[in-house]
């Protein structure tokens, strides 16, 4: 779901209408509009009586002159998606979330995806202006969705910060200008700064490419918090948790790497048919895009396999830990690190030597700083000691019902 444009006049007003509705294009049967009112327009002629109710709506005082007559917005969905419930989700969305405007509508089946123009009034009934800013257009398709859910169809509102940031699409007029046959300005203009003829084409490159350093850093954070996410289930050890983790880690492999800024132009003319057959690729920059590729596969290999080894070791420490807790439950448990040192106390208290066997002042010295430390052990131990009664004595006295429903 995207905003296509803002119309301004009825003469625009009109021409969107007449584009929405298939009316007079000699390839294209027509099909007519639906309006907020309940009608079905199929002339132009009644298009262009509607375009200037809504103009003189716009224009009713002299403060009101300036602004936008219509806003042209269009919900699409992926091909094999059934054309009605589109219509119908969309048609749910318009009558609930802008009941106090007027609108017109108008479903396209003509590409693999169906796809809704949604044309609005740029001043609701009361006279105020309808100003989406980005919050309303998630609003929008988050409302859209689940209307396509309520009718069985899959769909989720994702921004494109979630998705890994994709390619973006060109604007709407200069896609059916491509279909027209007519050559864009942003074409024209994107030609020149690949083809170095333009005068600040280095500059205009280095801006692109200062924005795109900013996606490739978002790029990076957005699959590191999938990765850790899939880690994370796939160390719960669920069969549902782990189904979970493959999917995650699957849509993680298929997010697109953003490309550098001459490389997506040149994929923006390509994917528009607007490439010249003639042009030449950049063959130092080809090799610089498949070792940035290389270094990137290597890079995603070697992160997954850290994380798969150090999901193991997860897996294997707390498998061990729920071996002790068992063991220790049952009284097999190995020796504590306690019962070590008690042990190793009892030894070198049974080879010490006596104070007065040796009178080397050396050896005395060192006898002092064994006991000391035997000293220091047994303390350790006693203490130990104390605090496992006492733990084993609370143990003991507490209810097993505490805090919860009485037996």
């Amino acid at each position: 779901m995207k905003i296509t444009s803002r119309i301004h006049g009825a003469a625009s007003t009109v021409g969107a209408f007449t584009y929405a509705g298939r009316i007079g294009m000699s390839d294209q049967e027509p099909i007519g509009i639906e309006t907020s009112e309940g009608k079905e327009l199929m002339s132009a002629q009644d298009m262009m009586v509607l375009a200037r109710e809504w103009q003189q709506w716009e224009t009713a005082d002299e403060a009101r002159r300036n602004g936008a007559t219509a806003i042209a917005m269009v919900f699409s969905m992926p091909p094999g998606t059934d054309p009605e419930k589109v219509r119908e989700a969309v048609r749910d969305f318009a009558e609930t979330d802008l009941s106090n405007r007027r609108w017109v509508m108008a479903l396209h089946t003509d590409e693999a995806h169906p796809h809704v123009h949604l044309i609005i009034a740029g001043r609701d009934n009361d006279g105020r202006r309808f100003n989406p800013n980005r919050e309303f257009l998630q609003q929008c398709r988050e409302r859209f969705a689940e209307n396509l859910r309520d009718r069985g169809v899959e769909a989720d509102a994702t921004k494109r910060m979630a998705r890994g940031y994709p390619p973006k699409q060109d604007p709407t007029p200069v896609l059916k200008m491509r279909e027209r046959g007519a050559e864009p300005v942003a074409d024209k203009g994107r030609l020149a700064v690949i083809g170095g003829q333009a005068p600040d084409a280095a500059r205009r490159l280095g801006e692109r490419e200062r924005e795109r350093s900013k996606t490739v850093a978002n790029h990076v954070s957005v699959r590191e918090i999938y990765v850790r996410a899939a880690a994370e289930l796939e160390a719960h050890g669920g069969s549902a948790e782990t189904d979970r983790a493959k999917a995650l880690r699957a849509f993680v492999e298929a997010m697109p790497a953003p490309a550098n800024a001459r490389a997506e132009i040149i994929e923006r003319l390509r994917t528009g048919n607007a490439l010249p057959k003639d042009f030449a690729p950049d063959r130092e920059l080809e090799r610089l895009k498949a070792r940035v590729q290389q270094c990137d596969a290597e890079q995603r290999t070697a992160a997954l396999d850290r994380i798969e080894r150090a999901t193991g070791r997860i897996k294997s420490v707390s498998a061990e830990l729920k071996g002790s807790d068992n063991k220790a439950g049952a009284g097999e448990g190995e020796p504590t690190v306690f019962d070590r040192i008690r042990a190793k106390s009892a030894e070198l208290k049974n080879d010490s030597v006596p104070p007065n066997a040796s009178p080397d002042r050396a050896l005395a010295s060192a006898r002092e700083r064994l006991q000391a430390m035997q000293r220091k052990m047994d303390k350790t131990i006693k203490d130990r000691a104390q605090d496992k009664d006492r733990d084993r004595s609370q143990d003991r006295t507490r209810d097993p019902d505490r805090e919860g429903p009485g037996r």
